[in-house]
Protein backbone atom coordinates (compact mmCIF):
# COMPACT_ATOMS: atom_id res chain seq x y z
CA UNK A 1 0.00 0.00 0.00
CA UNK A 2 1.75 3.12 -1.24
CA UNK A 3 1.16 6.56 0.26
CA UNK A 4 2.83 9.89 -0.47
CA UNK A 5 2.58 12.55 2.24
CA UNK A 6 1.88 16.17 1.23
CA UNK A 7 5.46 17.13 2.19
CA UNK A 8 6.88 14.51 -0.20
CA UNK A 9 7.79 11.57 2.03
CA UNK A 10 6.74 8.23 0.55
CA UNK A 11 5.93 5.03 2.42
CA UNK A 12 4.84 1.49 1.66
CA UNK A 13 2.68 -0.25 4.27
CA UNK A 14 2.35 -4.01 4.50
CA UNK A 15 -0.62 -5.82 6.03
CA UNK A 16 -0.52 -9.48 7.06
CA UNK A 17 -3.78 -11.17 8.04
CA UNK A 18 -3.72 -14.47 9.91
CA UNK A 19 -6.74 -16.42 11.07
CA UNK A 20 -6.27 -18.21 14.38
CA UNK A 21 -8.75 -20.59 15.98
CA UNK A 22 -8.68 -21.66 19.65
CA UNK A 23 -5.64 -19.53 20.50
CA UNK A 24 -4.11 -19.97 23.94
CA UNK A 25 -1.27 -18.17 25.67
CA UNK A 26 0.13 -14.67 25.34
CA UNK A 27 1.23 -12.99 22.10
CA UNK A 28 4.99 -12.27 22.23
CA UNK A 29 7.27 -10.05 20.13
CA UNK A 30 10.47 -11.88 19.22
CA UNK A 31 12.56 -8.98 17.89
CA UNK A 32 13.40 -5.35 18.64
CA UNK A 33 11.23 -3.90 15.86
CA UNK A 34 7.78 -4.65 17.25
CA UNK A 35 6.02 -2.32 19.67
CA UNK A 36 2.73 -4.08 20.42
CA UNK A 37 1.16 -7.39 19.53
CA UNK A 38 -2.44 -8.37 20.28
CA UNK A 39 -5.09 -10.89 19.35
CA UNK A 40 -8.48 -9.42 18.41
CA UNK A 41 -11.89 -10.97 18.11
CA UNK A 42 -13.63 -9.84 14.94
CA UNK A 43 -17.01 -10.12 16.66
CA UNK A 44 -16.56 -6.68 18.27
CA UNK A 45 -15.17 -3.39 16.93
CA UNK A 46 -11.40 -2.97 17.23
CA UNK A 47 -10.41 0.33 18.82
CA UNK A 48 -8.24 2.57 16.60
CA UNK A 49 -8.21 0.14 13.65
CA UNK A 50 -6.56 1.52 10.53
CA UNK A 51 -9.36 2.40 8.06
CA UNK A 52 -7.67 0.56 5.19
CA UNK A 53 -7.22 -2.55 7.34
CA UNK A 54 -10.91 -2.43 8.31
CA UNK A 55 -11.94 -2.09 4.66
CA UNK A 56 -9.74 -5.02 3.66
CA UNK A 57 -11.08 -7.24 6.47
CA UNK A 58 -14.62 -6.38 5.38
CA UNK A 59 -13.93 -7.15 1.72
CA UNK A 60 -12.47 -10.57 2.49
CA UNK A 61 -15.36 -11.39 4.79
CA UNK A 62 -13.74 -11.36 8.24
CA UNK A 63 -15.76 -8.41 9.54
CA UNK A 64 -19.49 -8.84 9.22
CA UNK A 65 -21.08 -7.81 12.53
CA UNK A 66 -19.91 -4.22 13.02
Amino acid sequence: MYYKYPHGDEIYNVMAVYEAIDVEGQAKINDDEGIELHYFSLEEPIENINPFTELTLRKIGYIKNW
